[in-house]
């Protein structure tokens, strides 16, 4: 989810074997977000299992310096912690460079070293997780850059694309062998069709595809949208907030309780991950999590 400024689908794919599928939110950490007390974090925690969510998704668990060293650093693993104390599984995300859209458009053998850069640092990170939490308390990675679908959309590099995917696999499940997660988002830029053919590309890599439902941003009708939401994938992202594309800079309103009770209580497809985006801007955190 390209959302800075505060921060910011199996039907298997090929027939690809992965744990059983997850009813899940996404946290994007934030350096504001310290001040929310252990007290106030159980109670959140408690309440989303009580909804039926029970896998907890880091966007990333260092973006940037932050979360890097020092405080904010251990503030979010004692927060981690905590949440794998209450039996909450946990898929963790890596490092995200904050300048990843910016330099995604850069001449591919630029972006074939980029991606080998991101790689390490994902590495890095996930080593670091492994000595905190130890192995098993960690049910999956995520690989917090984005893959759309215009500058990823040549043969030249898609290729690329998944072969980062594939080599970043590879390396992560060498640290600890479990499911590695990625995020795509479309707006148009290739037909339902071509865009069909390019998800199920990707995911040969082996790295479960998370699809983000387009509602957010509001760039396409929802008719075109179910076009793309059509092809079968690992897992689909829920948006839980509407863009406000009048206002300047980023501005959203979250969907309505009902609304979000309406999606909560919707069964998840069989063999397909959901995850609903994000915690900030769930119910059970107003008041807590600031947007």
């Amino acid at each position: 989810m390209k959302i800075f400024p505060s921060f910011f689908l199996t039907t298997a794919l090929l027939a690809t074997p992965y744990a059983q599928a997850m009813n899940a939110v996404m946290y994007q950490p934030q350096l504001r977000d310290m001040s929310m007390t252990d007290g106030q974090w159980k109670t959140m925690l408690h309440q989303l299992k009580m909804l039926g969510i029970d896998t907890l998704v880091l966007q990333w668990s260092r973006y940037a310096e932050a979360f890097r060293e020092g405080e904010s650093r251990d503030w979010l693993e004692h927060k981690v912690s905590l949440a794998t104390d209450s039996d909450m599984k946990l898929v963790l995300g890596l490092a995200a460079d904050e300048h990843f859209f910016e330099r995604q458009k850069q001449p591919l053998p630029a972006r074939v070293n980029y991606l080998n850069r991101l790689r390490a640092d994902d590495v890095s990170v996930a080593r670091h997780w492994v000595k905190v939490l130890g192995a098993a308390k960690i049910s999956g990675w995520y690989i917090s850059s984005e893959l759309d679908d215009l500058n990823w959309r040549t043969p030249q590099m898609e290729q690329a694309a998944r072969d980062w995917l594939q080599k970043t696999r590879e390396s992560l499940t060498a640290v600890a062998d479990k499911p590695v997660a990625v995020s795509s988002f479309f707006a148009g830029n290739m037909t339902p069709e071509k865009w069909s053919v390019w998800v199920t590309n990707l995911g040969q890599s082996g790295v479960k595809i998370w699809v983000q439902d387009g509602a957010g941003t509001q760039t396409l009708p929802p008719a075109a949208r179910r076009l793309y939401l059509q092809t079968p994938v690992s897992g689909q992202i829920v948006v839980l907030f509407r863009q406000d594309k009048q206002k300047a800079g980023f501005s959203a309103t979250a969907l309505s309780a009902p609304q979000q009770q309406k999606w909560l209580a919707t069964p998840v497809p069989a063999g397909q991950d959901r995850i609903f985006f994000s915690l900030r801007y769930m119910a059970v955190a107003e008041g807590v999590l600031q947007r």
